[in-house]
């Protein structure tokens, strides 16, 4: 036996058969790693595919809902310069006939004066006059004119349509116009953080799935977070004061000047109805609409035995108040909204998180996926979960288009004629870096706000059971997250 067990231990053979089985299993073992560490690659791409897919459809919903917006107060501009034409034409030609009326009653007054005598009989040739110094003549808004020059006025306007009868039913339209429009952008804005979510959960579900490895394991584990904000965050409805009316009239393709309104009347006699939300403008009598005349006649009475003229005269005026009602205001306000500042911080950003488990990549080997031996190296222990974050937003394309088909993820203050704010209908989505999606973003550059998106997300997610790595806690320090993002 002595002799046996000295031979087997001075003896070589065997010796490329224990070598090669230990080459064997390190290579098995590269091999594995290899396979592994492909399919962890893999399901990362694919995760973060997944997030950058979800967060720039949801922007993209966020854009057309903006764009279609912007569309809708174009016209509603255009309809609410049309509306106060309208009504002042239907103010003015009203009043014109009061004046028309009233002076016919002068007119008529007078001549019958004139005709009437004590004499025994009627004298005629006897002069009656209805006018400031001449006959005929009417003083309107300080100028001097005729009757007949208002009544062929007011007909070549009843050929036009801009009589008041004639201008009530489009006014009416008008009306409910821009109370629809009103409608169908609340309707638009309520629907958006429902349609986003339904594109980001649709996305991700296209985009991203479990494979037959983790059905084995027990499942991928794959859930989403979104981050948004209620429209209402960012949203503001435009006020009635001068500044914003004139950039409001830009909307609808005008000059930022009331007097696109009208020539005339604009701010004198048709004014701003409070200052309160949305534009209306009414009737205020301030001097204008205001006619005046004077009249005098002559009746011829006995005054003793001779026949001598008494003289009669007077004044009249009539002012646009006399004959006011619902008409001699637009009533229903135009309400256009826009967007605050705060869109192009944490309030308008949308920050999709996708997460999945990180399986063991054999758990297909083994039945219930209860991985043994050497390939339990592969097992990441306290459950964790890969994860990704991508973010986004609806951005514009400037006046003017001076970036070439880029478009504007940030505010930025212009004059009233280079207006964008949700008159610009051409938005489109773009990424934002996820560690400035929190951010105040304006003038193209972004303003350290203190929040930390990746904190937020990491605590809805809950991808693992342990703490969060380095720089993803609450104490997320803003000076290397670039270095962290990388």
């Amino acid at each position: 036996m002595k002799n046996f067990i000295l031979r087997l231990v001075r003896g070589e053979d065997g010796v490329a058969l224990a070598f090669g089985i230990t080459f064997f299993l390190l290579v098995f073992l590269l091999g594995m790693s290899v396979y592994a560490a492909g399919e962890t690659v893999r399901q990362r791409m694919e995760l973060q595919n997944a997030a950058d897919a979800a967060a720039y459809s949801a922007a993209v919903v966020q854009a057309d809902t903006l764009s279609r917006v912007a569309c809708i107060n174009k016209a509603m501009s255009w309809t609410y310069v049309m509306l106060n034409r309208r009504c002042m034409d239907y103010a003015v030609d009203k009043w014109l006939e009061r004046v028309e009326k009233k002076w016919k009653d002068d007119f008529n007054t007078v001549k019958n004066w004139n005709a009437l005598s004590t004499c025994g009989t009627r004298i005629e040739g006897t002069d009656y006059r209805a006018g400031v110094a001449l006959h005929k003549t009417v003083m309107l808004n300080s100028t001097i004119t005729t009757i007949d020059v208002i009544k062929m006025q007011r007909k070549a306007a009843a050929a036009m349509g801009k009589s008041y009868n004639m201008l009530r039913t489009p006014i009416g339209w008008d009306r409910d116009t821009l109370a629809a429009m009103r409608r169908a952008e609340e309707n638009l804005f309520q629907k958006l953080s429902k349609r986003i979510e339904n594109a980001v959960k649709a996305s991700v579900k296209a985009n991203i799935s479990g494979t037959p490895n983790d059905t084995a394991a027990g499942g991928a584990g794959i859930s989403h977070v979104l981050i948004q904000n209620s429209y209402d965050t960012y949203t503001e409805t435009m006020r009635n004061n001068a500044e914003q009316e004139k950039i409001f009239l830009v909307f609808g393709g005008f000059k930022p000047n009331v007097s696109e309104i009208s020539m005339r009347g604009v701010d004198r006699w048709w004014k701003r109805d409070g200052s309160g939300e949305g534009f209306k403008r009414k009737y205020n009598q301030s001097g204008s609409l205001s006619a005046n005349w004077n009249w005098h006649g002559i009746q011829w009475v006995y005054a003793g035995e001779a026949c001598v003229p008494t003289p009669i005269m007077g004044a009249t005026t009539v002012r646009g108040s006399e004959v006011k009602d619902g008409y001699f205001e637009t009533k229903e306000a135009a309400k256009p909204f826009r967007l605050k500042k705060e869109f192009f911080a944490d309030k308008g950003a949308i920050v999709v998180g996708v997460k999945r488990k990180l399986n063991n990549p054999f758990a297909f080997l083994f039945k219930n996926g209860s991985v043994q031996g050497l390939f339990s190296a592969f097992t990441v222990r306290d459950k964790r979960s890969m994860w990704a974050v991508a973010a986004a937003r609806a951005a514009y394309s400037p006046p003017g288009n001076s970036q070439k088909g880029a478009y504007e993820a940030t505010f930025r203050n212009v004059n009233a004629a280079d207006s964008w704010n949700l008159c610009e209908a051409d938005w489109d989505a773009v990424f934002i870096p996820v560690a400035n999606a929190f951010d105040r973003a304006e003038e193209r550059s972004f303003k350290n706000s203190g929040k930390n998106p990746l904190a937020e997300v990491y605590s809805k997610l809950s991808p693992g059971s342990i703490s969060a790595p380095p720089g993803m806690n609450g104490n997320f320090n803003t000076s290397s997250r670039e270095g962290l993002l990388h």
